[in-house]
């Protein structure tokens, strides 16, 4: 079988897909447009481009993105299946120049919110197939259900005494700068050692004492390094989205306890109220039971249903 996934995989997560793929003998072909740069041949352009953003709907950048992977298939010829994810940043155009010409079977997975990125759901109707990971829309649109996935091999509920830090979050920072002052006041006034890294591009106006800023993201390998050295991970929902993040996966694969602003993680069947703590940014309270009390060990065969090996055989029909 030949399988080519299509990604902006800016953080490394998809690649996972092409390795478990690969271990089930499938010819994978990752097409990361990350890696895609798009140079303004003047400023003239560059602001052409905004013009024609803001009032025709038309992106030089996206254009050139599209062509690059017309051309790219043009090279690979046809596929036995084609993942898409997420999806927002191909026309509708190309996506029916793959199906129809590149593909038996293409299909999406919609890993962020349409209340998000509205575009994504401009192109939904593409597909022979769609999978989202957030409720709201699977509900709306009757898309297949699928969370995110444990990326790595499962580990064992361990003794790893001392901790370096009782708590880890590492996000892109967005619309949670709001979040992180209140929750590093909430951390250091409760005597709780955090590791908080916001991740932003952007210059930023104000910088929040105990969280350590960075431009350019950290390897997966290195993050998993500081989960590894941290007792519990905590996870902050993105607005406007309920579809579960990697943070929660990483501490579900490691049977760490997790700390959530999402509340919709009481919906899935590894929640159990002494790993999992759900908070209130109105009114942050972390209670001591839930601190002290033991980590319930889950069944293998619930962490397995959420671990990427099985995620590609339900996507894929291996």
């Amino acid at each position: 079988m030949k399988v080519t996934i299509i990604s902006l995989d800016n953080w490394g997560f998809n690649s996972f897909i092409a390795k478990a793929l690969e271990q089930q003998g499938v010819e994978v072909y990752h097409m990361n447009f990350d890696a895609f740069k798009y140079k303004y041949p003047s400023n003239f352009h560059k602001s052409l481009n905004f013009v024609m953003k803001t009032f025709f709907n038309y992106n030089f950048k996206r254009q050139h993105l599209n062509n690059h992977i017309l051309k790219r298939f043009e090279f690979l010829g046809k596929q036995d299946q084609i993942l898409v994810i997420k999806g927002d940043n191909l026309s509708i155009d190309t996506l029916g120049i793959i199906r129809e010409q590149y593909c038996d079977k293409l299909i999406a997975f919609f890993n962020d919110s349409f209340s998000r990125y509205p575009r994504m759901e401009k192109v939904q109707d593409a597909f022979d197939e769609v999978y989202s990971f957030e409720p709201v829309d699977v509900q709306r649109f009757g898309f297949n259900f699928i969370s995110n996935y444990i990326y790595f091999p499962l580990e064992s509920q361990k003794d790893h005494k001392p901790y370096l830090y009782d708590v880890f979050n590492i996000s892109s920072l967005g619309k949670r700068s709001s979040t992180l002052p209140k929750l590093q006041h909430y951390f250091s006034t409760h005597q709780l050692k955090a590791k908080l890294i916001a991740f932003s591009e952007k210059p930023l106006k104000k910088r929040i004492k105990g969280v350590d800023y960075i431009k350019e993201k950290i390897s997966i390998e290195d993050m998993l390094k500081i989960a590894d050295d941290s007792k519990m991970i905590l996870d902050l929902q993105r607005p406007k989205q309920e579809g579960l993040s990697f943070r929660v996966f990483e501490a579900l694969g490691k049977q760490k306890k997790l700390i959530t602003t999402n509340k919709s993680v009481v919906n899935y069947d590894f929640y159990h109220p002494n790993n999992i703590l759900v908070i209130d940014m109105k009114m942050i309270e972390i209670p001591q039971e839930f601190l002290n009390s033991p980590y319930h060990e889950l069944e293998e065969s619930v962490l397995m249903k959420y671990h990427i090996s099985n995620w590609v055989k339900t996507v894929f029909k291996l």
